[in-house]
């Protein structure tokens, strides 16, 4: 059983486990939410879906659920990570923070309709979205294995593990554990008990770089990252040879789909490649294109494009940070310049990035079109960006894949059966 969070990436993410899964004899589907403008991602996985808990409009939820006028300043920067920026407010309202979005998205009907649909179907193993918690609670009740699939940089785990150094260095103060305990009363309520390998999944199936993993006391399973587009045709100019180097740029859907925001100025971003001996392929829609007074000469905007397949033909490329466009740039050995966003794990992923050598980033205060322009020039001129780049990309290629894996996943399903039939 997968449970996602109903939004393109997020549905993607969890895919390719999916078909692993399916590949070995399994009955796989996806189970939870119906986000009414994002059925078709499910659709395009080719497993089977499974409607819970009534729908989830995220368009609804962002008009109704934030407060103000849509801009990035209603969003808890919970991707900060720098030392001096983690003040005891600062730790204690992340955690708060997280726990209340946590448990906006996994709210009474949604637990109770998955509980009823599961008790009948019997899953062995939920594998499950890092946002639905209703996942592993709900296999504590049926007494199914759950295993977590991030889709970027650990953020939930980090917040806690601050939260755990706060609670240390000033055991003065009374901490509430809010996760906890909201867990503990709806576990209650099906005689069962919290236990601490409800916050991260019996284990953590992880596809980014060991650079950019956060060194936390959490059983990650490494594996390789695997590109996931929409079926679509693609276009014949994604396989012809650019003339000259050809630059990607791309902000992602996940700010557009989920926030309705995009931190980054696109106009910034154009004018920084815009004066640039280089192809650009840009990949803005209308709306994020509408505050742009001229699209420079040498780019292509496309509303979408099969990231994995044109970035075999490119030099560089410029994004946000989300953990789809850094695996898919990372699988290519494309260097990398970041734009990070402050709304999950963005920054701190930049930073290790540029760090192991194989990209740069700008934070948004930063990002003006002459730092974007000589970002790229670096990228472009200098050759030990793209040697890192395709040092990093051995190192995914010889991650083990989720094929690799299934058989510690079965045993895992295995030994859960086990332990519940022996009333452990």
């Amino acid at each position: 059983m997968l449970m996602s969070f109903p939004t393109r990436t997020h549905i993607y993410s969890l895919a390719p486990v999916g078909w692993a899964l399916r590949a070995a004899g399994h009955e796989v589907r996806y189970v939870g939410q119906r986000n009414p403008s994002e059925v078709d991602p499910f659709l395009q996985t080719g497993l089977d879906a499974m409607w819970t808990g009534g729908d989830f409009d995220i368009a609804k939820h962002r008009h109704y659920a934030e407060p103000g006028d849509g801009t990035e300043e209603n969003y808890f920067p919970l991707s900060e990570a720098r030392p001096e920026k983690l003040t005891d407010a600062f730790v204690s309202e992340a955690y708060e923070t997280t726990t209340a979005m946590i448990q906006y998205l996994n709210r009474d009907r949604l637990l109770s309709e998955t509980l009823r649909f599961a008790r009948q179907w019997k899953p062995d193993l939920i594998v499950w979205d890092p946002l639905m918690y209703a996942a592993p609670m709900i296999a504590k009740v049926v007494g199914a294995a759950h295993m977590r699939m991030l889709y970027a940089q650990d953020q939930n785990a980090r917040v806690h593990f601050e939260y755990e150094k706060l609670k240390a260095r000033r055991p003065d103060v009374s901490w509430p554990d809010p996760l906890a305990d909201w867990m503990s009363e709806w576990l209650g309520r099906h005689g069962c008990e919290f236990d601490e390998d409800l916050r991260f999944g019996m284990a953590s199936i992880d596809p980014s770089l060991a650079c950019v993993r956060f060194p936390l006391d959490v059983n990650y399973i490494p594996v390789r990252f695997v590109p996931v587009n929409k079926p679509l045709a693609v276009p014949d100019w994604v396989f012809q040879r650019p003339e000259k180097p050809r630059v990607l740029l791309t902000l992602g859907v996940s700010n557009r789909q989920v926030h309705g925001v995009e931190q980054a100025s696109v106009t910034d971003l154009l004018e920084g490649l815009g004066d640039l001996d280089i192809e650009v392929i840009a990949t803005f829609d209308k709306t994020q294109l509408s505050s742009v007074a001229r699209i420079p000469d040498n780019v292509r905007a496309e509303a979408f494009v099969p990231m994995n397949e044109v970035l075999a033909s490119c030099s560089a490329i410029v994004h946000q940070g989300g953990g789809a466009t850094i695996g898919n740039a990372v699988v290519n050995g494309v260097p990398q310049l970041l734009v990070p966003g402050t709304i999950w794990s963005e920054r701190a992923s930049a930073v290790a990035q540029e760090k192991r050598g194989y990209g740069l980033f700008l934070d948004l205060e930063d990002a003006t079109a002459e730092r974007v322009r000589a970002c790229v020039v670096r990228l472009l001129e200098e050759p030990s960006f793209r040697q890192n780049a395709v040092e990093v990309q051995r190192e995914m290629l010889a991650t083990p894949t989720l094929a690799d894996i299934v058989p510690d996943l079965e045993a895992a399903a295995a030994g859960r059966r086990q332990a519940v039939a022996a009333g452990v």
